[in-house]
């Protein structure tokens, strides 16, 4: 049973060690060469368009994130140190989980649709805050799914 036990542990700092070498990994550029700067912008190009003006600065250098995808990514990294914190809520929703799961990118749409409608202007606050309310969100629910599937094969219990 311990051992069972163990192996979750192991999947949650697995899923936490990903996430936040990504985020890290993100986070490198003003502190790269050039060329290197490059290859890790070419790499977070597929997931993010990494507009400057839309991207955390450090010393004059972007990251190679836009402002909301670094939201999601620290959200991401929080979702899962958080997860045993959030295991109840989940527990409690059951199935409508999915619906708060969904749910999440609301603001995060309704961030991008205004300023595209000519409704408002969004800052970088707004897009930090709404990617690390969706981030928060996703990696908990998708989180405690994983470690519960994983407890459930091993019979070890898994989180509530």
């Amino acid at each position: 049973m311990e051992t069972n036990r163990r192996r979750v542990r192991l999947v949650w700092y697995g899923l936490l060690a990903i996430t936040s070498g990504v985020l890290a990994l993100a986070m490198l550029p003003p502190v790269l060469s050039a060329p290197l700067q490059a290859v890790v912008r070419d790499g977070f190009a597929p997931v993010c368009h990494q507009m400057p003006a839309r991207s955390l600065h450090v010393g004059g250098v972007p990251v190679a994130l836009c402002d909301r995808c670094t939201g999601i990514y620290v959200g991401l990294v929080l979702g899962v140190a958080g997860t045993g914190w959030g295991s109840d809520l989940w527990g409690m929703l059951g199935a409508y989980g999915r619906y708060v799961f969904l749910g999440a990118i609301v603001p995060v749409g309704l961030d991008w649709a205004g300023p595209l409608l000519h409704l408002w202007e969004n800052g970088p606050a707004s897009r930090i805050l709404t990617g690390l309310l969706f981030g928060i969100v996703a990696a908990s629910y998708v989180t405690i799914r994983l470690l519960r599937r994983k407890a459930r094969a091993s019979g070890a219990g898994g989180p509530k």
